[in-house]
């Protein structure tokens, strides 16, 4: 699939990250909100997801669909919260 961001619940936007040049309306991604960016990248790189630096902030590779709420529970189970959000919320080009 993709790599998909992991972010902090206080950063809640990716505002530095540069629009596309070609997009309608609304723009979104989506990623992780999780309550420790540290941690989280920790208990990921213990089992063996791949991690790369994206745009300031730390991005997690989800090979599956059901990869995406393996994340969530592992994070939940390590302590840290976790919730699929749009991390680039408020965009949007009326």
């Amino acid at each position: 699939m993709t790599y998909y961001p992991i972010v902090s619940r206080n950063q809640r936007q990716m505002d530095h990250r540069p629009l596309p040049d070609f997009y309608m309306e609304d723009f979104s991604i989506l990623g992780f909100q999780v309550s420790d960016c540290h941690r989280a990248e920790q208990i990921l790189g213990a089992n063996s997801f791949s991690l790369k630096d994206s745009d300031g902030s730390m991005a997690v590779y989800i090979e599956t669909a059901a990869g995406i709420e393996d994340v969530v529970q592992l994070l939940k189970e390590g302590g840290v919260a976790c919730e699929i959000a749009d991390v680039a919320e408020g965009m949007y080009q009326g």
